[in-house]
């Protein structure tokens, strides 16, 4: 029996190809799952058992679908591990990886819940019969294409070092004047008490209150700086992965819901938020850490040894929470990406639903999946309470250890009063550190979920849209007359659906208008986007002036063909701003900024004139 490691779909449409990521694995393959996507034709429907042949194929596997029924686990050789079809809650189509047997019961990865173990009579009633094995051909070579870890974003880090080098230093005068703070006590307990100075304890109260007012001071700076960088890095990723977005190619949106693509933009907060813990953990709380624990040793060794008896103990159930805290994350993340999914798309739909009077419809779908988001938030709010609730009692068991064994050394003459204050006040500067140090694995651990889902979508190429040169349209004297557009043989599917245009021959002449006509669904919409390149064809061509389109630049196409889509969009803004929509006029946006800015009477109508000149440049273009 194969081991086999459990890869969780991101998606509630990826469960293909996260069990294809699982079969791979053991192979070692690893590729990330938005290729995996694009290999198998994943789309909103989800993966079909032919995409998943065919990108087995690709990568040099065999593989062979069918049915059958219970009588197959009595076979001895099961090529395990293999790919099972299901419906979970007799509703919803699934698929899970079959890895193997144990003592009659079967090990099962599930994409969406984990790994199980169900006896062939349980797994009967939500199987389909239908299963897919494959094993590699003899040619097969495995192939690692690994997207990238958090380490990619330290980048990022070393163009802000100026503000984290303040922020360092910063965090060290804080934690002196912290430190220095402390041993007020002592010096008030064990010399002015006992001598009754009270020049002294006016002296050193002075000094301190001043010192509290810097460092109040100094806080400011420190929590300015630190807003500071988390807006830069907040900019540096979220711009950059909407500007990845915007730049996908129209495949893209038609496989995903807004929702899914939101929800990954709002991820990035957990990213920036893992990467400044860092960041201080490394220089700040690293350094706090051996700092104060030398002045803890040096004060009391028996003391420090209780201090560092419960450190194993605290990273032990920091430790012990990874996993359960890495899946909640998981399952909340999915969860949101499903519930913003439905809200934007009903919002869309918002006329459809009152023209049927489905409100009430829409709101129960809504109101079980937001449910279903506030159960899984509640597991994961309950495990973080559950863990800080193990910590505070390890914190107070461990002050009042120390509490008594000094109290303990005081009553014996080995430590004064004063010590043993100074020592309970250094151990907030010892132990706050050392549990953001433990800690900072929880945070890596919630960022490292969300930066795989930021990485299935900036793995995937960008559009390339060219450069806009001369114009497409040749009108020179003598050239051969050709149809201005000519398409031969085409023929297109979504993904691997059925073909949506079988066998299309047609031309069209310059200054020739056509219509094309056929009922809903029969591919009108299809040609058109075929035509500005939005998709490529399975098979054909589509030529322009005799000009393959693929060798076209995209923007040079899309600048020279006016393509108006059925769904009718307004952009927020006045008519005019949609009208103008998309024209880049360097020269008329410079004059209407200055003309906006024109309060003179006398150039109201001017503004005005300029505006319908433009209007009217536009309308004839």
């Amino acid at each position: 029996m194969k081991k086999i490691k459990l890869v969780k779909q991101h998606d509630e449409k990826d469960c293909g190809v996260a069990c294809l990521s699982m079969i791979l694995n053991t192979y070692d393959t690893r590729l990330p799952i938005s290729k995996l996507r694009l290999m198998s034709g994943t789309n909103n429907k989800g993966t079909s058992a032919f995409g998943l042949v065919q990108a087995l194929e690709t990568l040099k596997f065999e593989t062979e679908v069918f049915q059958t029924d219970d009588s197959i686990w009595k076979e001895e050789n099961l090529p395990f591990p293999f790919i099972a079809h299901v419906i979970i809650d007799g509703a919803f189509l699934h698929y899970v990886v079959v890895y193997g047997m144990k003592k009659g019961r079967l090990l099962l990865a599930d994409p969406a819940r984990g790994k199980l173990e169900r006896t062939p009579k349980e797994f009967a009633a939500e199987w389909t019969g239908i299963i897919l094995t494959t094993v590699p051909k003899d040619d097969y070579q495995p192939v690692h294409d690994k997207s990238n870890g958090l380490f990619s974003f330290v980048p990022l880090l070393a163009n802000h070092k100026k503000t984290i080098a303040g922020i360092v230093l910063l965090s060290f005068v804080l934690t002196g004047f912290g430190i220095i703070g402390s041993y007020y006590f002592q010096i008030i307990i064990d010399r002015v008490v006992p001598s009754k100075s009270v020049n002294l304890l006016e002296i050193i109260s002075m000094g301190l209150l001043s010192m509290y007012v810097i460092q109040s001071f100094f806080q400011y700076l420190k929590q300015y700086l630190l807003i500071k960088l988390g807006q830069r890095l907040s900019t540096s990723i979220m711009l950059k992965y909407f500007n990845h977005v915007l730049h996908l190619p129209m495949s893209f949106f038609s496989t995903r819901k807004s929702g899914e693509i939101i929800s990954r933009f709002l991820d990035a907060n957990k990213i920036i938020d893992a990467l400044a813990n860092a960041t201080l953990c490394l220089f700040l709380d690293a350094s706090m850490v051996l700092l104060i624990g030398t002045a803890l040793f040096l004060q009391n060794r028996l003391l420090f040894l209780i201090s560092l008896v419960t450190v194993p103990i605290y990273a032990l159930i920091v430790f012990l929470f990874i996993k359960p805290f890495d899946r909640t994350n998981e399952e909340q993340m999915e969860s949101g990406a499903v519930v913003n999914s439905q809200i934007i798309e009903s919002l869309k739909g918002i006329e459809t639903i009152k023209s049927f009077n489905a409100t009430d419809q829409v709101f129960d779908k809504v109101q079980n999946q937001f449910q279903e988001l506030m159960e899984k938030s509640f597991k994961n709010a309950n495990l973080d309470n559950l863990q800080s609730n193990f910590k505070t009692a390890l914190q107070v068991i461990g002050s009042t250890t120390l509490l008594w064994v000094g109290t303990s050394l005081v009553i014996k003459g080995k430590l004064s009063i004063g010590q043993l204050i100074t020592y309970n006040a250094l151990m907030s500067f010892f132990t706050t550190p050392l549990q953001n140090i433990i800690n900072l694995q929880v945070k890596i651990q919630t960022a490292k979920v969300a930066n795989d889902r930021l990485n299935e979508v900036f793995y995937l190429e960008q559009e390339n849209l060219g450069e806009c040169v001369s114009p497409l349209i040749k009108t020179e004297p003598g050239l051969k007359k050709e149809p201005l557009i000519k398409v031969k043989d085409l023929s297109f599917a979504y993904g691997f659906d059925e073909n949506v245009l079988n066998n299309i021959f047609f031309s069209i002449n310059s200054n020739e208008k056509i219509a094309i006509v056929g009922m809903s669904g029969s591919g009108k919409s299809t040609m058109a986007k075929l035509l500005v390149n939005f998709y490529s064809p399975q098979e054909g061509e589509i030529q322009i002036q005799g000009m393959p389109i693929q060798t076209i630049p995209r923007v040079h196409l899309r600048n020279t063909i006016s393509y108006v889509s059925q769904d009718t969009f307004f952009f927020s803004g006045s008519i005019y701003e949609n009208l103008i929509f998309g024209c880049d006029w360097r020269g008329w946006r410079y004059y209407s900024r200055r003309f906006r800015r024109c309060n003179c009477r006398w150039m109201f109508w001017l503004k005005w004139l300029f505006k319908y000149y433009c209007l009217c440049l536009l309308l004839l273009s």
